[in-house]
């Protein structure tokens, strides 16, 4: 059994923005015990979940009772992730309004599909980039169109807030590789929430990037990550098959069907953590908050399909049979029977074993018994 630790408890339990009353209750024994909140709050960086942290803990009237510096650097962090997803949304109403005005299609996934439909606040999720999904054929034009609207391929420098173009011309080449056009940026300046002594380093350099100048004034890159592809190798009608649309931002849009957030989801978490060591509890508080809202219409039988044909099968299968064991999410038994890996063939590509550990980085040795 693999029994983990009361900070890394919190960090599970906080990772996601929809819990029962016996996880509240139980993130109140825990905040009472003795807890590294240093290791906590690191932790909740890396992993994405600060915002949710502070949203748990200020709810149940914990936050207080932190250390002065981790309730600090938590405010810090949170303010500063509100403030950044504010100026990406109205990026993305300008940009959605370019793309209808050229006629091209498009749909939103990830972040802020994720953050607009499914979370109660969509500032509890932070967004490192706005993730928009065009078809491959429509890339040259969608290059030409967000240069059109002021977007740039470059370089930010937080130290002073400079920009440094690059040109990244698309060839035929460009998606052997990879799934999406090089990322778009443009410098959003707002007045800042704090000076800038009182922004650590670390926290405006890697995780929400920005500059504060003399005048009290922020810098902010807003980053623009045009898909083309889930990932390198997904058929095309995969990743369209199911859109949907859905009102937000005061308009109709299309975005990521539920079931293709299921799999697509599942599948990110297992192989990012395992081949990029991306261990990120924010993908697993999406995929709860996509199966919490919308159970009832993900079709199984799809999920299974892309499992097989995609040899997706044991990124499926651990991850949602953790989700159901962990999250109380009734995923049915049948389809997990239906894509578990039978340990007595051969083994399937990417089958690395149990997600859990590997999120927490815990090493973990299993007693072994001969038959």
């Amino acid at each position: 059994m693999l029994r983990l630790s009361r900070e890394d408890s919190l960090l599970l339990l906080t990772s996601r923005a929809f819990l029962q009353p016996h996880d509240d209750e139980r993130i109140g024994s825990l905040a009472k015990e003795e807890i590294n909140w240093a290791y906590v709050t690191w932790r909740a960086e890396n992993n994405r979940t600060i915002p949710l942290v502070e949203y748990h803990l200020r709810r149940l009237g914990i936050l207080d009772t932190l250390p002065t510096g981790a309730k600090a650097y938590i405010q810090r962090w949170t303010t500063m992730s509100r403030v950044r997803s504010v100026l990406e949304f109205r990026n993305l109403l300008a940009i959605m309004d370019a793309l209808d005005q050229a006629g091209i299609a498009y749909f939103l996934v990830k972040g802020p599909d994720l953050a607009l439909l499914y979370y109660p606040d969509p500032l509890l999720r932070p967004m490192t980039d706005v993730d928009i999904m065009v078809r491959p054929a429509d890339a040259h034009r969608v290059q030409k169109l967000m240069f059109e609207i002021g977007y740039r391929h470059g370089i930010f420098d937080p130290t002073n807030g400079h920009w440094t173009d690059e040109e990244k011309p698309i060839g035929p080449a460009t998606f052997r590789d990879t799934y999406a056009l090089p990322v778009f940026a443009r410098i959003e300046k707002v007045e800042s929430p704090f000076a800038s002594s009182d922004l650590p380093t670390k926290l405006r350099y890697r995780h929400v990037k920005s500059f504060v100048d003399s005048r009290q004034v922020m810098h902010m890159p807003i980053f623009i990550d045009i898909h083309v592809n889930l990932s390198v190798g997904i058929d095309e009608e995969d990743i369209w098959s199911g859109v949907q649309l859905a009102n937000t931002l005061g308009r109709v849009v299309r975005v990521q069907s539920p079931t293709g957030a299921v799999w697509f989801l599942a599948a990110r978490l297992y192989h990012e953590a395992f081949l990029y060591n991306s261990l990120r509890l924010i993908m697993l508080g999406d995929l709860h908050a996509v199966l919490h809202r919308q159970l009832a219409n993900v079709n199984w039988g799809e999920v299974a399909a892309i499992a097989y044909k995609y040899e997706m099968r044991p990124a499926l299968y651990y991850v949602l049979s953790q989700v159901r064991r962990i999250c109380d999410i009734d995923v049915p038994p049948a389809f997990l029977e239906m894509i578990r890996p039978d340990q007595t063939e051969i083994p399937l590509q990417h089958d690395w074993g149990d997600i859990m550990p590997k999120l927490f980085s815990i090493p973990f040795i299993n007693e072994i018994t001969l038959a």
